[in-house]
C-alpha cells in the first residue's frame, strides 16, 4: 500500500449515504468530539433511499415484522444519548403494545421487538442531529433520496448522482448504506432471494399457506420467517411456563422446513460476563505484534497458539471442561482441531431435542448469571483478529473462510431463548422440521411455478424437493467489483479489490488449481490472491487501483469491506468501525498522523481508545 503524497483530508462538506446504526454511530463520536471536527466541517448531508432517518433496514418497520426480535439485549448495544432499556422505560403502555413489548418490566438483559429497537435509533439519531446543528454544522436530510452513482472529479471533488437525476458535489463521502440484496426474486415459482421485506412472505388471505415453507439456512434470519408465518398460522399459549402451538385448522398442512448444510441449529443465548467486546482483552498490543513475520504477516495458527489457546484454558477451566482444557494443553492440538471438538458437542441426532436439552443450561446460565466463558472468550478473540486480518496471508483467509466462520456464525451467533421456546412448540406441534445436506439449484429449478432443489447428503445420495414457496436466507453472496453500487467509481479506478498476499506462491497456486473461486494476481510485491470485496486501510479509505488511499472516500459498509474484515458483524462492529474512522480524523487534525500507515499505529489506537 502507497500511502505517500497523502494530502490531508477535507472535511468541510461531507455526505453520509445511508442512516442505519453505522451512521448513527459516526454522527455519535463526531458529536462527542464537536470541539475539534466543528472547525473542520462546515457541512454533513445525509442520504436515506427510505423515508425514515436513523432506523436502518433490519429494523424499518416497512421490511421487519412485528413478531422479527432484535437478536440483543440493552446492555450489548454500545451506548447513545440514552440506553435502549431506559427509553422503553420512558414510553407510554400504548406504544409498547404496538411495538409488539409485552414483557414488563423492561429487563436490560431480554431482547425486544426489531421495530422497538429501530424506533429507538430513530430518536437517538434526531438527538445527534440537534447536538451537531446546535454546534454550527449545517445537517441536509435527503429522505427517499437513493444515491445511483459517485464520480470523482478532476479537481478531487466527489459527485453524487440521486434517484432524481440530480447531481450533487462533496469533499468527502462516507459510505454507509447498509444491506444490499442483488439476487432477484422469482415469485411466480415461489423464490425469495432473501426474506426482505419480510412481508412479501407473510400470506395475503386468512386461509395462509397449506404446504411446506422451505428455508435455505437455519440461521437467525430463518427464524425471522419462522415466528412471522407461525404466529399467522397458528395460535401460542403459555402453560405453567411452557409455550404450546396449535396449528390454524384451515391449514393442517402448514410446515416449515429448515435447510442446513451441518443440520445444525444456532446455540442459545447465554450469560456474558463483559457484554460489550474489546479488540486487546486477552492479550495486549505487543504480544500481536510480535507475530509479525519479516514479510510483514501474521499466520492465523501462531495467532491461536500465543493468543488464543491461553485465554481459551482459562476459559474452558472456569466452565469446568476439564476434558477441553487438557486438549488445549497439548502443542499439537490446533485451531482447525478445537472447532471440530466443539462441532462434535453441538452435532445432535435430533437438532430440536438438542435444543431441549441445551435449553436447561441456557436458562440455568441467564436465570442465575453463570456466565458461558468459553463462548465470550472466543468471540472476543475472533473480535480481535477481525481488526488485524489484513495481516493474514490469503492461504489463511482461505483456512478462516473454509473451517471457522460456518462454526462461528452457528455457535457464537445465539439465538434468543424466546425464539428457540417458539421453535420447540412449534417442533412439538410437528409444524418444523430440520434437513441436512448441501442445496443446489438445477437448472429447471425454477419452472412449473414452484421451485426445485437437491439436497446432497453426507453419504452423497440426493434427494429432489418441490416447494411452492422457498426462502434464501444464506445472507446473500460475497461482494465482487462488479457488485459494487457505484460502479462509475470502479470504472475510474478509484475503487479496487481487496486482495491478500500468498505466504508461500507454489502453495497459492496449488490452491487455485483446486477451486474456479480462488483468482490470482501477480504485482509488484509479489503473488496476491482477490478477496471478497473492496480494498481498504485500517481507516476504512479506500484505495485505488495503483494502491494509493483516498482520503475523500471511505467506506464502512460491512458487507463491501468483508474480504478485509470478515468477522466485524452487529452493532458493535458499527460502533467500532465509525470509532476508528473518527479517530483516524482526530489524529489527523490534532497531531497530522496517519494512523494507518503503519501498523504499530492503527494498534496503539486500538489500545488507547476506550470503546475499542
Amino acid at each position: 500500500m502507497n500511502t505517500t503524497n497523502l494530502s490531508k483530508s477535507d472535511l468541510s462538506d461531507i455526505a453520509i449515504i445511508g442512516s442505519g446504526p453505522t451512521a448513527l454511530y459516526l454522527l455519535k463520536y463526531t458529536s462527542e468530539n464537536i470541539d475539534i471536527l466543528k472547525k473542520e466541517i462546515s457541512k454533513i448531508t445525509i442520504f436515506e433511499k427510505e423515508q425514515i432517518l436513523g432506523m436502518g433496514m433490519p429494523y424499518y418497520p416497512k421490511t421487519t415484522d412485528i413478531y422479527n426480535l432484535a437478536n440483543i439485549s440493552s446492555e450489548e448495544i454500545p451506548m447513545l444519548q440514552e440506553s435502549f432499556g431506559d427509553w422503553l422505560r420512558r414510553q407510554d403502555s400504548a406504544l409498547l403494545k404496538e411495538l409488539n413489548v409485552t414483557d414488563l418490566p423492561i429487563d436490560d438483559s431480554e431482547v425486544y421487538s426489531r421495530v422497538s429497537l429501530g424506533h429507538y435509533f430513530e430518536e437517538q439519531f434526531k438527538k445527534l442531529i440537534s447536538v451537531l446543528e446546535s454546534a454550527g454544522i449545517q445537517v441536509l436530510q435527503k429522505t427517499s433520496c437513493e444515491v445511483l452513482d459517485i464520480s470523482k472529479e478532476d479537481d478531487g471533488k466527489l459527485t453524487i448522482t440521486d434517484c432524481n437525476g440530480e447531481d450533487h458535489r462533496y469533499s468527502t463521502i462516507v459510505i454507509a448504506n447498509g444491506h444490499e440484496w442483488r439476487e432477484e426474486d422469482q415469485p411466480k415459482s415461489g423464490y425469495y432471494a432473501s426474506p426482505w421485506p419480510i412481508h412479501k412472505l407473510i400470506p395475503q388471505n386468512k386461509e395462509g399457506y397449506n404446504f411446506p415453507v422451505g428455508t435455505l439456512g437455519a440461521s437467525l434470519s430463518a427464524f425471522d420467517i419462522v415466528t412471522s408465518l407461525a404466529h399467522r398460522h397458528g395460535t401460542f399459549t403459555k402453560v405453567n411456563g411452557k409455550l404450546s402451538f396449535e396449528l390454524n385448522k384451515e391449514n393442517p398442512d402448514f410446515k416449515i422446513v429448515l435447510h442446513s448444510a451441518e443440520g445444525w441449529l444456532p446455540h442459545l443465548q447465554y450469560e456474558q460476563k463483559e457484554p460489550i467486546r474489546e479488540i486487546y482483552r486477552h492479550f495486549n498490543r505487543q504480544q500481536l505484534l510480535d507475530l509479525i513475520d519479516e514479510n510483514g504477516l501474521m499466520r492465523i495458527e501462531d495467532y491461536f497458539d500465543e493468543l488464543c489457546r491461553p485465554a481459551l484454558i482459562e476459559a474452558f477451566r472456569k466452565d469446568r471442561l476439564t476434558h477441553v482444557v487438557d486438549q488445549l494443553q497439548d502443542s499439537d492440538f490446533s485451531f482447525k482441531d478445537l472447532v471440530e471438538l466443539m462441532s462434535e458437542k453441538h452435532e445432535y441426532v435430533n437438532s430440536f431435542e438438542g435444543m431441549k436439552k441445551e435449553m436447561i443450561t441456557a436458562k440455568n446460565s441467564i436465570n442465575h448469571k453463570i456466565p458461558i466463558y468459553w463462548m465470550e472468550t472466543l468471540d472476543d478473540l475472533m473480535y480481535s483478529l477481525n481488526y488485524h486480518a489484513e495481516l493474514l496471508p490469503a492461504e489463511d483467509h482461505l483456512f478462516f473462510h473454509k473451517e471457522i466462520m460456518s462454526f462461528l456464525m452457528n455457535v457464537i451467533a445465539a439465538l434468543p431463548l424466546q425464539s428457540a421456546e417458539i421453535l420447540l412448540a412449534l417442533y412439538d406441534a410437528n409444524c418444523i422440521e430440520l434437513k441436512s445436506g448441501f442445496v443446489n439449484f438445477p437448472e429447471d429449478a425454477f419452472e412449473n411455478n414452484e421451485t426445485k432443489i437437491i439436497v446432497q447428503s453426507a453419504d452423497g445420495s440426493e434427494e429432489e424437493i418441490n416447494y411452492q414457496l422457498f426462502v434464501n436466507c444464506g445472507g446473500g453472496k460475497k461482494l465482487e467489483l462488479a457488485d459494487f453500487p457505484f460502479q462509475f467509481l470502479v470504472k475510474q479506478g478509484v475503487v479496487s479489490v481487496a486482495t491478500a498476499k500468498c505466504a508461500d506462491e507454489k502453495v497459492c497456486r496449488k490452491q487455485s488449481k483446486t477451486s474456479d473461486k480462488i483468482e490470482l494476481v501477480k504485482n509488484k510485491d509479489g503473488l496476491e490472491m482477490k478477496l471478497s470485496g473492496i480494498q481498504i486501510d485500517s481507516s476504512y479509505r479506500t484505495i485505488n487501483k495503483q494502491g494509493l488511499i483516498n482520503n475523500f472516500l471511505y467506506d464502512i459498509n460491512f458487507t463491501h469491506t468483508n474480504g478485509l474484515r470478515p468477522y466485524s458483524y452487529g452493532l458493535q462492529a458499527c460502533s467500532a468501525t465509525s470509532l476508528i474512522l473518527v479517530e483516524s480524523w482526530l489524529a489527523e487534525i490534532v497531531n497530522d498522523k496517519n494512523v494507518s500507515e503503519e501498523i504499530e499505529t492503527i494498534t496503539e489506537l486500538y489500545e488507547d481508545i476506550d470503546g475499542l
